[in-house]
């Protein structure tokens, strides 16, 4: 891309995203002048800690710009054992399918809440860089960023192993590539780095072969001949059949040596216990933004099942007496006032990280991923709305698990919090906002709701379609 070109999409991220100068100005140095592995893989909030805007600005920014084609998505479900960042090609139609990691040898669930990251790699027609170019990679130099999220917060052990190759090459496309390695008894594996694959082998004091092939096929498959070597010198061939370079290296396996000990990895994972990450964007986040839903509106989930979300923020509201309004107005300013309301709530809801799923006659159906925000936002509509005229709105919110949807090719949202949702704005009164126990002791709630006046203890609602009561809070 020229730069004529260049400053002209980024002049269109500007215009659409209503970005300044500064903003601008310091995003396109950063495109020209930071180094490769940093336009790889790009964490939107580490961005904004690099560059000193704030947080929701920079992910307006990088979908802005991925709009404009200035950088692709990057998908990855992550490791939690060992970080590894397991890319998936088709976004969210491929998020509803475990992955493997090959590192570590487990299973691994996509939880969009969680584990899968969305980053931002620059589009090779905005800059090329050198993980654009597989014949430019280099196995001890890349391979750590290829594997890994780059959100690990601490690396340094997972490193020991590709620092320290028996073996490691670039095979020209269509070419073969062959070595003598003196090899010591252990446990080692051959990897394709930039697809995740790897294959394992053992060398042994007592016998086994003397030679070890490869073969790359469409797609990164990796077939190997032969699983165990005799120790000491060894012969070692891989035949790219791949109309491009592949980057591999053969290194001491990482995975724990005896079924007991994999065992006891899977265990302290399923406790928790696995590698702490710094803040990345989040498949949720990324769902409930309102500037996704704008700009990438094609881009569907999949069509059986859905995804499933373990925690998700969901705010109704509603017009109080809106028929009297049309019937004391008349249809075409009641009309206009409600579109124009409309368009308040949509700006309060984006500017605090959340997104309009959609309108229902004068009411309004809000994601966000946690509660407080969502909180936030009630609070501000309350104290906006009057700006409009004769409105007074009725907010209800509650928090937890649902199922996210693709319905008539938008994104949409199914199960019981969306139901207890719109229930709790059902008994809202006018300028009330009513939540649900799980709003009101989510972390961060209480800053907000400091700002409130509590209109009435708690109470147990009967809610039509719900079992049993729901405690909730009254606010205004």
């Amino acid at each position: 891309m020229t730069t004529a070109t260049l400053q002209s999409r980024l002049a269109a991220v500007r215009n659409a995203g209503r970005f300044d100068d500064v903003v601008i100005g310091g995003f396109a140095r950063y495109i020209a002048e930071a180094p490769d592995e940093k336009l790889f893989r790009m964490n939107p909030y580490r961005y904004a800690a690099e560059t000193g805007i704030g947080e929701r600005e920079a992910v307006d920014l990088f979908l802005h710009a991925a709009h404009a084609g200035v950088v692709e998505f990057s998908w990855g479900v992550l490791c939690p054992a060992c970080g590894s960042f397991i890319t998936t090609d088709h976004a969210l139609r491929a998020l509803n399918k475990d992955r493997m990691c090959a590192i570590c040898d487990i299973s691994i669930p996509p939880e969009i809440d969680d584990n899968v990251e969305v980053a931002f790699s620059v589009a090779p027609s905005a800059r090329t860089i050198r993980f654009h170019a597989p014949e430019k990679l280099d196995f001890l130099r890349d391979s750590f960023a290829l594997f890994f999220s780059p959100s690990v917060a601490d690396p340094t052990h997972l490193g020991r192993y590709l620092e320290n190759p028996v073996w490691f090459d670039t095979a020209p496309a269509g070419a073969t590539v062959d070595a003598e390695q003196e090899l010591t008894p252990g446990r080692y594996v051959l990897a394709l780095p930039e697809y995740h694959v790897l294959r394992r082998f053992t060398v042994d004091e007592g016998g086994g072969g003397s030679a070890l092939s490869y073969e790359v096929l469409a797609g990164g498959q990796l077939i190997q001949d032969g699983e165990q070597l005799a120790a000491g010198k060894v012969r070692m061939a891989l035949q790219n059949r791949l109309g491009r370079p592949v980057v591999f290296g053969a290194f001491a396996d990482p995975r724990p040596s005896s079924p007991e000990a994999l065992a006891e990895k899977v265990a302290k994972l399923a406790r928790g216990s696995g590698l702490n990450f710094h803040r990345f964007f989040t498949v949720k986040e990324l769902v409930t933004t309102q500037v996704f839903r704008d700009l990438f509106r094609a881009e569907s989930i999949p069509s059986q099942g859905g995804l499933g979300l373990k925690n998700l923020t969901v705010l109704f509201t509603d017009l109080k007496g809106s028929t009297e309004l049309y019937s004391r107005m008349g249809d075409m300013r009641a009309y206009g006032l409600v579109g124009e309301h409309f368009g308040l709530l949509r700006e309060v809801v984006a500017a605090r990280g959340g997104a309009v799923v959609k309108t229902i006659g004068d009411a309004v159906m809000a994601s966000f991923p946690t509660p407080a925000p969502a909180l936030e936002a009630a609070m501000v509509m309350n104290r906006e709305i009057a700006k409009v005229g004769e409105l007074e709105l009725k907010i209800g919110l509650h928090a937890g698990p649902c199922i996210a949807v693709d319905l008539n090719e938008r994104l949409d949202y199914f199960g019981q919090t969306v139901n207890i949702a719109a229930r709790v704005q059902g008994i809202a009164d006018s300028r009330q906002i009513v939540c649900t126990d799980a709003v009101r002791d989510a972390p961060g709630a209480a800053e907000v709701i400091a700002g409130l006046s509590l209109v009435s203890a708690r109470e147990l609602a009967a809610l039509k379609g719900v079992a049993g009561q729901v405690g909730v809070w009254r606010y205004q």
